[in-house]
């Protein structure tokens, strides 16, 4: 096996396990404040009805395919083409640095809204007029735009890293 096909599963891997912690953790938080934000407002999909463990599920269902398919992806990037190779090390601070302004942009965002008892986005996002979904939406909302922006702005900087040093 060449060298650079051993850094695959490690980057897969190792993106997967990173976006999926982040959203078992950030959906644990949300329904800490709003627990109907899992229990009312998403599909009943699973055969039970606690908050913690929907959110769980929730969380693995909705991070889990695409923390994967960005680390198959980041791999590629990585790894094909000219350019210096991008190691598992380099690749997944990278997305840890996404997942941490993900954080900080969602969080921030849902203590404002905490703050001021508005919603941050159209009206249409948010399900019902209760101030603790105004928040819990709000962060959602965020994540979803901040981590795929996060996502192809790290991807757009190892081909353009790549580019420059080949």
């Amino acid at each position: 096996m060449p060298s650079s096909h051993r850094d695959f599963l490690p980057i897969a891997l190792g993106t997967f396990a990173l976006v999926t912690g982040f959203g078992i953790l950030n959906d644990q938080a949300i329904v800490a404040i709003a627990p109907s934000h899992f229990t009312v407002y998403h599909p009943h999909y699973f055969p039970f009805q606690a908050p913690w463990l929907l959110a769980l599920c929730f969380a693995v269902v909705a991070t889990g395919g695409p923390g994967l398919a960005w680390g198959i992806v980041l791999y590629w990037a990585g790894h094909y083409g000219p350019g210096p190779v991008i190691g598992p090390r380099a690749t997944l601070s990278g997305v840890a640095v996404v997942i941490l302004l993900t954080v900080i942009a969602a969080w921030s965002l849902g203590w404002k809204v905490h703050g001021t008892g508005q919603p941050l986005y159209p009206r249409f996002f948010y399900p019902t007029d209760d101030q603790a979904l105004f928040i819990t939406q709000t962060v959602q909302l965020t994540n979803d735009l901040v981590g795929l922006a996060g996502a192809f702005t790290w991807l757009l900087a190892i081909a353009i890293y790549r580019k420059i040093k080949a």
